[in-house]
Formats: structure tokens, C-alpha cells, sequence
């Protein structure tokens, strides 16, 4: 398969060389530093885990004192020490000085391949041969990374399938570690499952307690009343942030009248044992402009349920899910989800219905199975 560069030269008829550029200073204040390049406007090439490449970098890269530097990107990775919005000229001399560049193929590769930088080049829309680093003087200086291609690249700015996802981290990061050649261990992580929703964080809350909460801007803050009630602590929550409100009973409309410029939706727990609900109380929903959906954890409810209120969105509530992994002490995960209740915190359902706060254990029970597509389960003999 033909490199793009050779397909360029040869419709064009010239022959392509090693390009010259000249650098432009810019201070660093670091003696020892790697380098991350982020894609801001192709996204089909923004790799989401670089934040966890770093943290299992960080023990390897604090005993030989390396720092990181982050070049480009729309936010700062959590853990670089510095993050650098520069000219092309600008990344050219911080990279020249870097130990070894990491980023999505692209321009900056290109550059660090030039510079006979160690590159670690990710793709996600492209074959590796089409577009890999090519300028280098020797080809050992390039690790090239590619997911295992559910189908062909997607050869787009965005791609639906996010491929460039299904690279693992640890991957990435004993790449980085053999080009370092610090030390001989190579890193103790290996992935097992990545949920859909990982990159998605949710926080629910059971309004027993009244706590303040820090969340993200414009986060919507789930109310679980179906785990836990207290008026005082539901109403404080939901006059303090904008809520999705989950009940397995009615709530009275002179309450949500208090609350209802705060509440984005209202999911309502039901079964084919309930009593009708009387067309007024959906009509005082509308009119306080409260959208209302149905959940049902019996799949055999759903169609009586959506026959009956056939203008209402019935849904399924999690699907029951098997362990996508084999499980052993060493198996770990870390979650998208926030179950608060009281001040303290818990990674599941499943860790909140048996108490277990900030545990990262996995447990086989059917309740933790069907919450997966918010977990990374890993395996890792460290306490990671």
C-alpha cells in the first residue's frame, strides 16, 4: 500500500525530499521531557486515554525525573506539567529537545520524524502505511500504533466506530518506556473491557442527606429516589442543580411546581401492576414543561406498558449483561458513574448496595454486570 506522500510525488512528477526548516526558540523549563501532540479539529484522531498513558507512565517517568509536555489540544491532559498552545516553528524546537514525541499521525509526527525523534504515532482513520513517519533515518526511531480494524479506516475528520479508541493504553505506554530505555520492567496494566459510556461521566445521588456536589460545567445531576427519599434533601438537590429525577412513585405536582425550572427529565419506574395514572397529572407535567419517561425492568411489561401510554417513551431499563472477562483478585476497574449518598462515594449500584465506597474491586453480581458500559475493568498486580 502506497504512502501518501509517494502518491503525491509521483501524480505531481517530482520526487520528494527531506523538508528544511528552521526552528524558533521558546524557553522550556525542563531539562527532560517527552512530548504529546493533540488533534483539536480532527476527531477521528483525538485519542481519549492519554490522561491514563500518563498515569501509568508517571512511576517510571518521576524516578528518572522526565517531565511531560503537552503541544496543542482543546483542555489540558490531566497529569502533563505543562500544556502549550505554539507556532508550527515553536512545537519544531520543543520537540527537537523532546525524548520521544507521542501524538495522532499528522504534521507533528512528520516534524519529530525529521528531527530523528523517537515517534509513537496513533491512527485512527488512516492504514499506518499510508501515512506513517517517514523522514527519519532509521525506521527503529518510529513505533507505529493501530487499532485491530473492526473495518476499513474510515479515511474522515470524524469517524462513528471512534477506532482510534480500541488502542489500548498500556500499549502506548511500553512503547514510550522502550524508547526511554530507563528501565527494563515493563508496565503491570493490561485492559480487559472499555464500556461506551467511560468517557461519559454520570453522578447519581441518593437525597437521604443533603450534599454539596462539584460537578462539571453543565452537568445534569441524576436524583435517585428510587434508592433513598428524604423531601428535604430531594427538594435542596433539585433547587441547587439541574436534575433527571428517577422515581418508582408518583411525585406530587405541587412539588415538582417548586423545582420545575430545574428538572431536565422525569423517569418513572413502572409495571403492568400499576394503576392507571390519570391523564391530569401528564397534563400538569406539560404544562411545567417536564418531560416524562417510563422505565421497566421486566421486559415482559413492555408491551402492555407501551400499549397503554402509547404517547410516552417506554424503554428498558439496562439490559442484563455477562462478564466480558475472565475475573481474578488482580482484576480492578475504574467507572464513568458516581453513586453519592451521604458524603460518601461509590463506583456502582452494586459497590452502594453493599456499602462499598471507594472500592475498586469487581463484583460478580448480576447488579454490577448491568451497569458495564460505564466501567474499564483492567488487570493489574499494582495498586493502580
Amino acid at each position: 500500500m502506497a504512502h501518501l506522500v509517494e502518491e503525491y510525488a509521483k501524480n505531481l512528477g517530482v520526487k520528494f525530499s527531506r523538508p528544511v526548516l528552521k526552528d524558533h526558540f521558546f524557553p522550556i523549563n525542563f531539562d527532560k521531557y517527552i512530548t504529546i501532540s493533540l488533534e483539536k479539529d480532527n476527531d477521528s484522531k483525538v485519542y481519549p486515554y492519554f490522561g491514563m498513558v500518563i498515569n501509568l507512565l508517571r512511576p517510571f517517568l518521576e524516578r528518572a525525573k522526565i517531565k511531560v509536555i503537552q503541544l496543542g489540544g482543546k483542555a489540558a491532559i490531566e497529569g502533563v506539567d505543562e500544556a502549550l498552545n505554539l507556532s508550527f516553528k515553536q512545537n519544531s524546537f520543543v520537540i527537537s529537545k523532546s525524548l520521544v514525541h507521542i501524538g495522532a499521525d499528522g504534521v507533528l509526527n512528520h516534524l519529530s520524524s525529521l528531527k530523528n525523534i523517537p515517534t509513537v504515532t496513533l491512527f485512527g482513520n488512516i492504514f499506518s502505511q499510508c501515512n506513517k513517519p517517514v523522514f527519519s533515518k532509521s525506521g527503529s526511531s518510529n513505533i507505529n500504533l493501530s487499532p485491530d480494524w473492526n473495518q476499513k479506516p474510515c479515511l474522515s475528520p470524524v469517524d462513528p466506530q471512534r477506532q482510534i479508541n480500541n488502542i489500548k493504553p498500556e500499549l502506548i505506554a511500553q512503547s514510550i518506556i522502550d524508547f526511554l530505555d530507563i528501565e527494563k520492567e515493563d508496565i503491570n496494566f493490561e485492559t480487559k473491557h472499555i464500556g461506551n459510556f467511560f468517557l461519559t461521566p454520570s453522578v447519581e445521588v441518593v437525597p437521604t442527606t443533603y450534599t454539596p456536589l462539584q460537578l462539571v460545567p453543565n452537568q445534569v445531576l441524576s436524583v435517585r429516589t428510587d434508592y433513598g427519599f428524604d423531601e428535604d434533601a430531594f427538594m435542596q438537590y433539585c433547587t441547587n442543580y439541574k436534575v433527571d429525577i428517577c422515581a418508582s412513585q408518583l411525585i406530587q405536582p405541587h412539588g415538582l411546581q417548586k423545582i420545575a425550572r430545574n428538572v431536565n427529565n422525569f423517569y418513572l419506574f413502572v409495571d403492568k401492576e400499576w394503576d392507571d395514572i390519570p391523564e391530569s397529572y401528564f397534563n400538569t407535567l406539560k404544562n411545567l414543561n417536564i418531560n416524562i419517561s417510563f422505565l421497566v425492568t421486566d421486559p415482559e411489561d413492555l408491551p402492555s406498558i407501551r400499549n397503554k401510554y402509547f404517547d410516552i417513551t417506554v424503554s428498558k431499563y439496562y439490559e442484563d449483561k455477562k462478564a466480558p472477562c475472565e475475573i481474578s483478585e488482580n482484576t480492578k476497574f475504574l467507572s464513568s458513574l458516581r453513586v453519592i449518598e451521604g458524603g460518601k462515594e461509590y463506583l456502582s449500584y452494586a459497590h452502594w448496595k453493599k456499602g462499598l465506597d471507594r472500592n475498586k474491586d469487581v463484583l460478580d453480581t448480576p447488579d454490577y454486570w448491568r451497569q458495564l458500559n460505564h466501567f474499564y475493568i483492567y488487570e493489574s498486580e499494582q495498586n493502580s
